[in-house]
């Protein structure tokens, strides 16, 4: 009898415990979101930087287009993962849930911008002038945020 308790004990906790292994993160306060969401944005100012870099160096003939476009593809790859971390959080009650939405869009932008400057490498359209522009514009939106993040976060 107490090995059939012990059984039916474990076929209830372990799906207890087995879901909780997959929660979604969530925070305790605006400062915590505010560091949680400080990150992600990190990883899209250092791709933006790099395709901005990267544009400039074909613009100036000291890389190929191959070797731009891999250079880009992996920033679109970076900025895919920023854009699950920032979407996958949960914030607390406050102001977590507005940054979690302009962070969103940032990393939206920071995609868009990333997007039009393979497109531009690759000889698909645009100007190294309007992906440029795209790109910083892009950057100071998320330098923005993180200014603000970081004194919200500490």
């Amino acid at each position: 009898m107490q090995v059939v308790r012990r059984r039916a004990a474990l076929l209830v906790v372990l799906p207890l415990l087995v879901t909780a292994g997959c929660a979604v993160g969530s925070t305790q306060g605006p400062a915590d979101d505010a560091r949680a969401l400080a990150d992600p944005l990190a990883q899209v100012t250092s791709a933006v930087e790099t395709a901005l870099l990267a544009t400039s160096l074909l613009d100036e003939g000291r890389t190929s287009t191959t070797v731009t476009d891999t250079a880009l593809l992996d920033q679109v790859h970076v900025l895919q993962d920023a854009s699950d971390a920032v979407a996958t959080l949960v914030p607390a009650p406050g102001p977590g849930s507005a940054w979690q939405s302009d962070a969103l869009a940032a990393v939206g932008e920071a995609q868009t911008a990333v997007a039009d400057a393979r497109a531009w490498a690759t000889g698909a359209g645009g100007s190294v002038d309007e992906v440029t522009a795209a790109l910083e514009d892009a950057g100071a939106r998320v330098d923005d945020l993180t200014a603000t993040l970081q004194e919200a976060g500490s």
